[in-house]
């Protein structure tokens, strides 16, 4: 359901800190068209500006996740290819000193 799409009667409301977001203790929804309501009890609301602001930071944390997981991906590839260096000048280096 969309909040835009609902008509809200809050009977019991407290506003917490700033205008964002609204405490209720007990509220009515009715949906556009329907006749039951639904009843809800504790939780809050947030005003769209807010949803929309958390809905752009949830997909920039997406985003961040991914590109964090395709780092670690590459990683094995690149410690592998180090350890191969290394392991082969140190081969190198005993051999030389061994003659």
């Amino acid at each position: 359901m969309k909040l835009g799409a609902l008509v809200l009667v809050v009977l019991v409301a407290v506003p917490a800190s700033g205008s964002e977001v609204i405490g209720v203790e007990r509220a009515q929804l009715f949906p556009d068209g329907g006749t039951a309501a639904v009843e809800v009890e504790g939780g809050c609301w947030l005003s769209e500006s807010r949803c929309v602001r958390t809905a752009a930071e949830i997909e920039r944390l997406r985003a961040e996740n991914e590109e964090l997981r395709q780092q670690a991906r590459d990683t094995p590839f690149t410690v592998a290819v180090v350890a191969l260096v290394l392991g082969l000048g140190a081969g190198f280096a005993v051999a030389k000193l061994a003659n």
